[in-house]
């Protein structure tokens, strides 16, 4: 760190460089390293911003134990498109995916002591940090407030041993790949109710719009 530090005071260049702590003490299943993606959308609507977040999260499971010592990519990246590459890709999940339904069952199992519920304890600080991205970038996304607009953002969480959660990073265009029947339910709804939320304000569905054609019995 001193290095860099002093290697860009030299050069004079107003480059921002970022340090951060590798989180060392990671939650696990099973032995191994696992992150939380969740999805969140900004809608723009008559230069309105309006944030949502998508309740339905998934976990994304490496596919080897878990091995400060060890650097390989497939124990310590929970991508997809890093996981795919490896021989065990789909051997204990299928598509290295699992349900928030299956991950509080593991905890309920693996930690009764600690009486973790997911979506009372865990979701809710998602939540908390998801709001806070919005307001970071509240007036540097959408500046000129376009009439209409709207973004899906991947969210990617990591929870430690002490059940504390951290933002790791906010994907533009995340993939909706369907790579098991998990994805296939959840990418659809998420689709789905976006559309609902961000399209069907601006162009109502043609069946809001038929008149209502009611029929009258003859006496």
């Amino acid at each position: 760190i001193k290095t860099l530090i002093n290697t860009h005071s030299r050069s004079n260049s107003n480059r921002t460089s970022i340090v951060q702590l590798y989180i060392d003490r990671p939650l696990l299943i099973s032995g191994r390293k696992f992150d939380v993606r969740a999805f969140a959308m900004l809608t723009s609507t008559n230069g309105l911003l309006k944030g949502f977040m998508y309740r339905d999260c998934y976990l994304r499971t490496s596919s080897k134990p878990f091995d400060l010592s060890n650097f390989n990519r497939y124990i310590h990246l929970t991508n997809d498109a890093v996981q795919e590459g490896d021989e065990d890709y789909g051997k204990f999940e299928n598509a290295n995916k699992l349900s928030i339904n299956d991950f509080q069952r593991y905890l309920d199992t693996n930690h009764e002591d600690k009486s973790i519920s997911f979506m009372r304890d865990l979701f809710p600080r998602m939540e908390r940090l998801v709001t806070d991205t919005f307001r970071a970038v509240y007036n540097k996304v959408d500046p000129n407030r376009n009439q209409n607009g709207f973004e899906i953002f991947g969210y990617d969480f990591m929870i430690d041993e002490d059940f504390k959660v951290y933002l790791i990073e906010v994907n533009t265009n995340p993939s909706f790949e369907v790579h098991c029947p998990l994805m296939a339910r959840i990418i659809p709804e998420l689709l789905d109710n976006s559309f609902r939320l961000s399209l069907d304000p601006i162009y109502q569905p043609q069946s809001l719009l038929e008149p209502q054609v009611k029929t009258c019995a003859t006496q």
